[in-house]
């Protein structure tokens, strides 16, 4: 991506978290950090789409978190501990899966600091059970434990297609799922977020079709396509965004390696809107 040296202050900050221990299909997002770092080298710094580029950017690769597998309580601790890290030195966390559970982390670390912000959650699936398997802390209950660290209104969802009945009634998404909607449209859901709104950006890759990204843990089919992730982006460069995570890349599903590129494409474009 460019990145300076570990070490070296920026105005963003990379960091790993090799973690899946809750893996409940298909593990191997421990991996996910280390291959899009290597699919990056297949990229320009500069984004056609946006008509940025990363090479003005001042941003540092802080490395991976060094997580042990087994419960996700000590990870999300350790998460927590490095994202308020990042935030004292005045630097936008930018936080590479490993599965969805990091985020729960990395929220906990902005709400100490943010009075007041809203969460983007770009998904195939809710994730939105209370507990899955006796668990409290999983890939599929993640949003549940945001939405109590903030107000579920704040909660804004996009390409969900998949979850428990009890689940999705729970997050306020219209049943049946229409086939044109992907959790609700693109630019509707958008309008919807306050324009001077603070935005935190969570992001399952499983919400490309599997077409796209086959290399994750639970492919869901009808997912977004490029274009419609680009149309997205635009509206958010213009916003303020806190920070963001890729989670659930597990690259080893998908031979090609398009997977791991198309990861660090989109890691790229979201560094282009929280670096505006």
């Amino acid at each position: 991506m460019g990145a300076a040296p570990h070490g070296e202050r920026g105005e963003a900050a990379l960091i790993g978290v090799p973690f899946d221990g809750t893996a409940s299909f298909r593990p191997g997002a421990r991996f996910g950090p280390g291959a899009i770092r290597e699919g990056s080298h297949s990229l320009e710094t500069y984004s056609p789409f946006l008509d940025r580029d990363l090479a003005n950017r001042d941003f540092i690769d802080a490395g991976d978190l060094e997580v042990a597998p087994g419960r996700p309580e000590k990870m999300i601790d350790l998460v927590s501990q490095r994202v308020k890290s990042i935030l004292a030195q005045d630097m936008k966390p930018i936080v590479m899966g490993g599965e969805h559970t990091i985020t729960i982390g990395v929220v906990s670390a902005l709400v100490e600091k943010f009075d007041r912000f809203s969460v983007l959650q770009i998904d195939a699936h809710t994730d939105y059970r209370d507990e899955y398997l006796g668990e409290k802390y999983s890939h599929a209950t993640v949003m549940r434990r945001i939405g109590e660290m903030i107000p579920p209104e704040r909660i804004y969802r996009i390409g969900i297609r998949s979850g428990s009945r009890e689940e999705l009634i729970d997050a306020g998404i219209d049943l049946p799922i229409g086939a044109e909607a992907r959790g609700k449209d693109v630019e509707r859901v958008i309008n919807s977020i306050p324009e001077d709104a603070e935005l935190y950006i969570t992001l399952d890759l499983d919400v490309f079709d599997p077409s796209l990204v086959p290399g994750v843990g639970n492919p869901e089919p009808n997912g977004l396509t490029w274009r419609e992730f680009i149309q997205l982006m635009r509206v958010i460069s213009y916003r303020n965004v806190l920070g963001c995570d890729v989670t659930e890349l597990a690259p080893q599903y998908d031979t090609t390696g398009v997977s791991a590129i198309v990861a660090a494409s989109v890691v790229r474009e979201l560094m282009l809107c929280i670096m505006p």
